[in-house]
């Protein structure tokens, strides 16, 4: 009994801290992303919560969602700026909406990988799950920008919740399944990496009648397959030159460099956690070797299944960033629990020198999410707002002609900055031609950036410097050129 109540205060203690973790996320959302520890690698930070926000930012400030010849994601992956534009409508353009928005699938994934592993382990685990999730520093940074990871988590664990509970002759659950799959895929197109791992408790639940299983399975599969078919014609038709260019892979290159990739996987796993995911992989190796029980685990068989999955896509897509790993969270918190669990019943004392290291991993997780929170900067913000104002000063007193900026990571700078009328350098059109169709005044390039598409726009386009923005990337310097376009013939 005396246990039991020690448990229950544990248990609420550790919701509390998740509850307190999960509502710091919500400080300074408008704030620089932190420029420490091996975050510079990712380049995201400058310009992918624009790419893929895109469709709805276009939406409301050039009143179109596609642009032809532009960068269009939203097409294959509608989903988060179907949301965010939904929002925007109540909102404006905002980036705090934006990335609230973001918080708030986090929030949500954080109580559907606690209902999860509560469908397979104790309380305690599920708590545990809760806390680590929310106390993840990799989770806490990327989880408060407006990228596809935080929503496409979330659809990913409502679709693992609902297959869980799939039972004999509950269809109508089972296409709920496979619709919830396709969201997910719709939200970012690794999905298909991941679809062992959504369809396994289906299999777990029902293998004892096998030919009920299969139909779940079938039932589940088939949505997938009718929906994801339709999309693929929509693409193949109309959207082709798109495709070409975002969906675009070549996997013989791809394949054939996968295995230095895989080595470097390895070393890259511990960005998501320097304890937890050794500790993830420990379990594997201990599985396929002495432990060939944690198989009949069915959240030891969905994470491992997850986790693999996932790092299959890494490996044979490329070299991931950082942000590529957030998605592997959940996962590999859940290999690292079951494999200490069993240590515990194993081995006390390497038990408990792995769980003061796991203690101090989350230490050093929450003291880097409260140095940032203590520390917020707002450079890029600002000089997205500098941006702006510079822009309508010049329409106002009628210098330009419209106030279209275009290059890198202009699309970044109009979510920032409130809805600036931008679209990205980059798409099936060349850069020259989009200068002569969409005609844009300014244009704007990244210092550290290479100096092609600024020498394409100098050939078509006299550059008046109006303003530069230096210091934005603190480790090499870079900066933001912002330059007013006149054509070539005009005094």
């Amino acid at each position: 009994m005396i246990a039991e109540s020690r448990a229950h205060r544990w248990q609420w203690a550790l919701l509390w801290l998740t509850l307190c973790l999960l509502a710091l996320r919500f400080c300074h959302l408008n704030a620089d992303f932190p420029l420490f520890h091996f975050y510079d690698q990712d380049g995201a930070r400058f310009t992918d919560e624009g790419f893929y926000t895109g469709a709805a930012l276009q939406h409301f400030t050039l009143g179109h969602a596609y642009l032809p010849g532009g960068w269009n994601p939203g097409v294959f992956m509608p989903v988060w700026p179907f949301l965010v534009g939904l929002l925007f409508h109540f909102t404006g353009v905002s980036a705090v909406a934006a990335r609230a928005l973001a918080v708030g699938c986090v929030c949500l994934s954080v109580l559907l990988a606690y209902a999860i592993a509560r469908q397979y382990q104790s309380k305690t685990f599920a708590c545990l799950t809760a806390f680590l999730l929310a106390a993840n520093a990799l989770g806490f940074f990327f989880g408060r920008l407006a990228l596809l990871e935080p929503a496409f988590g979330m659809f990913l664990l409502l679709a693992i919740y609902l297959a869980g509970r799939v039972r004999p002759d509950n269809y109508a659950l089972a296409v709920c399944v496979g619709v919830v799959f396709v969201v997910a895929t719709l939200t970012k197109t690794t999905g298909p990496f991941v679809l062992p791992a959504v369809l396994y408790p289906i299999w777990a639940n029902n293998r004892k009648d096998r030919a009920a299983a299969w139909k779940l399975l079938g039932t589940a599969l088939a949505p997938i397959i009718l929906l994801m078919g339709f999309a693929k014609i929509i693409w193949a038709r109309q959207y082709a030159a798109d495709a070409q260019i975002i969906l675009g892979m070549a996997p013989l290159w791809q394949l054939e460099n996968s295995p230095s990739r895989l080595l470097r996987f390895f070393f890259r796993g511990t960005w998501i956690d320097p304890v937890l995911f050794p500790l993830a992989l420990a379990g594997f190796v201990a599985a396929a070797g002495r432990l060939r029980f944690l198989w009949r685990n069915p959240l030891f068989m969905i994470a491992f299944l997850w986790e693999t999955g996932y790092a299959a896509f890494i490996v044979y897509h490329y070299d991931g960033p950082p942000r590529y790993f957030v998605t592997m969270i959940v996962p590999t918190i859940w290999l690292a629990l079951i494999f200490l669990q069993w240590m515990w019943t194993a081995n006390k004392k390497v038990a408990a020198v792995a769980t003061v290291c796991v203690a101090a991993s989350v230490v050093w997780n929450i003291a880097s999410i409260g140095d940032y929170l203590i520390h917020p900067q707002y450079t890029l913000v600002d000089a997205s707002l500098k941006i702006r104002q510079l822009i309508a000063a010049e329409h106002a007193s009628g210098a330009a002609s419209n106030e279209l900026l275009i290059g890198r990571g202009a699309d970044e700078v109009s979510l920032l900055s409130g809805g600036l009328p931008a679209m990205d350098s980059d798409g099936a059109m060349p850069l020259a031609q989009k200068l002569d169709v969409y005609r844009p005044d300014w244009f704007m390039h990244w210092t550290n950036h290479p100096a092609a598409r600024l020498t394409t726009v100098e050939s078509e386009r006299t550059l008046i410097q109006r303003a530069d923005l230096p210091g934005l990337d603190p480790f090499d310097g870079a900066g933001i050129r912002l330059f007013q376009l006149v054509p070539k013939n005009q005094p």
